[in-house]
């Protein structure tokens, strides 16, 4: 996460905020699109922070929501954040009635058009972050009812659907380029001595544009586009001419030598990447239906990628896939550059797409070069390597790198033209052969590289001159990318020989796959004879009962002539085999429930979500491994059947060796709580999970609101042996601002609500009326004056309605009965934000119904105390390690807890403000929580919980004033201390949670707020009135001058030198008397 505060508002309109500075971890805060705490889930998954709005989390399990609007840490890192952009960049695909109009059709509010992608059956289009709630409610409200949240009683059969004829939504994400001797390494010489230098051949170049002006691509160049808003197609960073001159350069720079692999070739090129080498996911289809469509190019070469791998459904795979069958268009792709398994990328993951990994000067596998299977299925890619390290092709004049006709660069960028080359001179030799036959001639004549299995090097290394002189080939590849273990398991692929000569041809067939379990791969027949310019078909069939070993498996079906000779060959492989999970979720009573249950797999850095419909039952196939199943799920709450409480079910240890069945049950859930000496009431939870294994973590934290009025969680029959597990829970729990009491019951869930005038201070005994749904009209014969009424809320009055017409009546208190699920948290200020002139508490249903029926005897009266502010709050943490067991409720009191007496002092009296204190448990990196309105000039009591590891740290502010945040604090079980905010005298101060000065190399770098207090870092908020400047000195040189908080500067180090940092900062004594001027050294 890079440092400093950002916010993203997420496509639902919750909005995230980070800050990052000082340590290595940081906070978040999640706010809805209302304003309050957002029910969310903050998951921390190999170093990526990803927020999924509990609204959202069912269409990204369906499939039909992209993962990546979620992914918080690459949104901020690629400028999708609030600060770079105020509008949300999305693709849309349509149904097939919908995608005929295009963007005719009728947009969601929120939306705005820009362009269509008929290769997608969708559009490009934007949303407007200050109306992405109205976006998100129109193309939810289809399915609003039946799946309300993850955690409720959400799917119905076939998952949520949206509205508007929408049928998926992604982020119009980022792509990236991905980066004489090489053209001899493939055979491309021998082409041309033929006479085949791919003459006529139609050849796109997807990338950065061209330096037309090159003397390689002088008359090349057939026609050229720029899909890049406001750039033209000039490659001003030098990624598209490399690749370009690779494909068809004339080496005319460098007298011939230097040429691409096809020469002839004519090129159209299409920019689709900026002058930074990124692009737009729609300026990248757009491109693609431009080449294919309106070009007709036989190949594209598109030396470009998505870092996230994917699973082939992405809008840039299925593009290869339907423009591939539509045109004949083979697609040439690079695999990507991140070099471990399972990171092949988008397009590359496409099955159409030839995917292209990348090898050295040896045919030794980059380190660099992305390997397979994919994602998901298990498919293989890559499926045939090129040359990509230390490639030397044409530079353009305009990039910033190198100098020269010709730079050398790296990556499977390189690897990739050098296979559309080739492809372009086979279509020279053979015009008649579509592109899948094309890549199915270019794989099974590849080179084979045995040191490698297919999923690292796929078939082999490209070798133009194999293709040539072949008259027969084969299907790239026969995989079976996961198996049911077990006999009778086993699957045929068919491998389909092709002949393009005049005379037949005898193959005879056999395995080879040295390293696989005997019988793994077989085929049949072990001869075949391909008739002249005809076909033939074999099997292969692939037994995973033979796989008695875990593991993945690949090897050749090897095609030899008469003569021993190979002729040609395919590559085969078997992904995974796998048992049968089934996963059962179950109510209370034991009936079945929908949800999103969430696997952790080893290997897979990010969770896998399966959506479980009405039924109950859902069943996957996983390979031998340990895994975690677990679900977050609405139950219960403690205040009566219409109450709701958040529960973790599942299990954390689930050993697939064999076929298994997960049970999460509610039914066997215990409560989660830490139990305080006073009478509080909850106003923060959250139940989260730490979990660790196979070389992976996941954090997954539960944010709920208000309408949660209690944590759960499943007990687990064992303790963890496979990696390690936390259990973590958080509360704030304070001081009742309202209670309500008859003389036969304490009415415990009452909550004040927002917008409203309090009633003084103090104890108040009141007659109670009710007085129906709290209309006007309702009052008209009934007596209300100074008395508390109870009312049932509905949708023909409206909660502000409700509110005026108890004030209008004289009443002194409104309580409001909900008609829904859990507790209600609503606003009833007025316009233009004015409060209500009542104090109104809602009740939760079954409360509520109680307290009527009372309001119905003559004499009813209910004892009611009210404390605006709240004088005394419990921070509270706990976990468990290893398990959950059966006892999960905590006792804590003055010798469990530390008690911090807070001052919150103010330069001004007159302004509100607001504090939160952050924790960080023993497993986590992130503080986590949104800062709460606090009254200043104020006393507090807070008590906060110790145990090992547990790390506090408080922020506070005055509005539009001042912001401090005191350092990491771990206390100390029965101990008592101060804590004082805003003193009146300011000075610079650091701590552990601000960034400390850096150096690097011969810079420094300085980040020195002016407004600390205690041991507090402080900044100023009035930033029109204050002032601050920092100027560094080497001696008594001044190297730099800053205007505000930092100051950087070039500072050559010759040795020890004395450095000097001088620190002004002023504010209007208007403001505050104190601190006024201040001169720091």
């Amino acid at each position: 996460m890079p440092s400093g505060t950002h916010t993203v508002t997420l496509i639902t309109g919750d909005t995230v905020v980070t800050r990052r500075s000082g340590s290595a971890s940081g906070t978040v805060g999640v706010r809805s699109a209302s304003g309050g705490t957002a029910q969310a889930r903050i998951l921390e998954s190999n170093g990526d922070l990803y927020v999924y709005p509990d609204s959202a989390l069912p269409y990204v399990a369906a499939g039909t929501l992209d993962r990546r609007l979620f992914d918080v840490t690459d949104l901020i890192a690629d400028g999708y954040d609030d600060a770079h952009r105020e509008r949300l960049p999305l693709i849309v695909s349509y149904d097939s009635g919908t995608a005929a109009k295009g963007l005719r059709a009728t947009l969601p509010r929120g939306a705005a058009p820009v362009r269509d992608l008929g290769s997608v059956h969708g559009a490009a289009i934007t949303e407007n972050r200050a109306q992405a709630s109205d976006f998100w409610h129109a193309v939810t409200s289809a399915s609003a009812q039946s799946s309300r949240t993850s955690a409720g009683v959400a799917a119905r059969s076939g998952g949520p659907a949206f509205g508007g004829g929408i049928t998926h939504i992604w982020l119009d994400g980022h792509v990236e380029a991905d980066l004489a001797d090489t053209t001899a390494q493939i055979g491309a010489p021998e082409a041309w001595s033929a006479g085949d230098t791919g003459q006529g051949v139609d050849v796109a170049v997807l990338d950065t544009g061209v330096d037309a002006g090159h003397p390689d691509l002088t008359d090349r160049i057939a026609d050229t586009r720029s899909f890049v808003p406001d750039e033209d197609v000039t490659d001003r960073n030098g990624h598209g001419t490399h690749v370009a001159s690779t494909i068809a350069g004339t080496g005319a720079a460098s007298g011939g030598k230097e040429k691409g692999v096809a020469p002839g070739a004519e090129l159209h090129i299409g920019k689709v990447l900026d002058d930074d080498g990124s692009g737009q996911d729609p300026w990248v289809l757009a491109g693609m239906e431009w080449a294919a469509q309106d070009q007709h190019a036989r190949v594209v070469s598109m030396s470009l990628g998505s870092e996230t791998p994917s699973d082939g459904t992405d809008p840039l795979s299925a593009a290869v896939d339907r423009l591939s069958a539509e045109t004949g268009t083979l697609f040439v792709v690079a695999a990507g550059n991140a070099g471990a398994p399972n990171t092949i990328g988008a397009p590359g993951a496409a099955d159409a797409a030839l995917t292209v990994g990348a090898v050295d000067s040896a045919d030794d596998v980059a380190s660099f070069s992305s390997q397979g299977p994919r994602v998901g299925d298990g498919a293989l890619k890559p499926e045939i390597t090129a040359p990509g390290v230390d490639v030397l092709a044409a530079r353009s004049q305009y990039a910033a790198e190198g100098e020269g006709d010709y730079q050398t660069m790296s990556g499977t960028s390189m690897a990739t033209p050098h296979v559309a080359g080739a492809a372009a001179l086979l279509a020279a030799a053979h015009p008649d052969l579509t592109g899948s036959q094309l890549k199915d001639l270019l794989v099974s004549s590849s080179k084979r590289t045995s040191a490698y299995d297919a999923f690292q090097a796929g078939s082999g290394r490209v070798d133009v001159a194999s293709a040539l002189h072949s008259s027969v080939f084969a299907s790239a590849t026969a995989f079976a990318g996961q198996v049911a273990a077990g006999a009778g398991t086993a699957v045929t692929r068919p491998v389909t020989y092709t002949n393009t000569g005049d005379s037949p041809a005898t193959l005879h067939l056999a395995v080879d796959a040295q390293n696989a379990p005997a019988g793994l791969f077989r085929v049949s027949p072990d001869q075949v004879v391909v008739p002249a310019h005809g076909t033939a078909e074999a099997s292969v069939v692939i037994d995973a009962s033979k796989a008695t070993e875990k593991g993945r498996w690949s090897g050749q079906v090897v095609a030899t002539d008469a003569a021993g000779t190979a002729v040609t060959h395919t590559a085969v492989s078997l992904g995974d085999v796998a048992h049968k999970l089934t996963m059962v979720l179950k109510d209370a009573q034991g009936k079945p429930m929908s949800g999103v249950v969430e696997l952790l797999s080893p290997g897979r850095f990010e969770p896998d979500f399966y959506l479980v419909d009405e039924s109950g039952r859902l069943e996957t196939f996983l390979p031998d491994d340990v895994y975690s199943v677990l679900s977050f799920k609405e139950v219960q709450g403690v205040h009566g059947p219409h109450s709701l409480g958040m529960a973790l079910l599942g299990d954390l240890e689930v050993v697939m060796d064999r076929n298994n069945v997960v049970t999460l049950d509610a039914g066997a859930i215990r409560r989660v709580d830490m139990t305080t000496p006073q009478r509080t009431e909850t106003t923060y939870q959250r139940l989260e999970y730490d979990r660790s294994m196979g070389g992976g973590t996941w954090r997954d934290y539960m944010e709920t609101q208000t309408g949660y009025d209690s944590l759960w969680a499943q007990p687990t029959t064992r303790k963890v042996t496979h990696g390690d597990f936390y259990l973590g829970a958080r509360w704030r729990k304070e001081q009742p601002m309202l209670t309500v009491a008859t003389r036969t019951d304490d009415f415990t869930d009452v909550l004040r609500q927002d917008g409203v005038t309090p009633l003084a201070q103090g104890r108040h005994k009141l007659p109670l009326v009710a007085a129906g749904d709290g209309s006007s009209a309702d009052y008209e014969a009934l007596d209300a004056r100074g008395k508390a009424v109870v009312v049932r809320r509905n949708e023909a009055v409206s909660d502000t309605d409700q509110a005026a017409a108890a004030a209008k009546a004289g009443a002194s208190l409104l309580l409001v009965v909900n008609d829904q699920q859990g507790r209600q948290l609503r606003s009833y200020t007025g316009d233009p934000f004015t409060p209500a002139a009542i104090d109104v508490a809602p009740l939760s249903t079954d409360e509520g119904e109680k307290l009527l029926r009372q309001a119905a005897d003559r004499d009813a009266a209910v004892t009611v105390d009210s404390e605006p502010d709240s004088r005394y709050v419990y921070d509270l943490m706990w976990t468990w390690h290893n398990e959950i067991p059966d006892s999960l409720v905590v006792q804590g009191g003055p010798k469990t807890l530390a008690r911090v007496d807070v001052d919150f002092d103010s330069p001004d009296t007159t302004r509100d403000g607001g504090e939160w204190r952050f924790d960080w448990p023993v497993y986590s990196d992130w503080g986590i929580g949104l800062t709460v309105r606090e009254e200043m000039n104020s006393r507090r009591v807070d008590w906060v919980a110790t145990g090992p590891g547990y790390r506090w740290g408080q922020e506070a502010y005055v509005d539009g004033l001042l912001y401090e945040i005191e350092p990491r604090t771990v206390y100390r079980a029965g101990s008592r201390q101060g804590q004082e905010w805003f003193k009146p005298i300011e000075r610079p101060y650091l701590n552990d949670n601000y960034k400390a000065p850096t150096r690097s190399g011969s810079r420094l770098n300085l980040d020195v707020p002016a407004w600390g207090g205690s041991d507090h870092v402080g900044m100023s908020m009035d930033y029109e009135r204050d002032h601050q400047s920092l100027t560094l000195y080497q001696g008594d040189t001044r190297l730099a001058q800053g205007m505000y908080t930092s100051v950087g500067a070039d500072a050559p180090a010759a040795g020890p030198l004395p450095y000097r940092l001088v620190l002004d900062a002023g504010r209007d004594a208007s403001v505050s008397p104190y601190s006024s001027d201040t001169h720091t050294e």
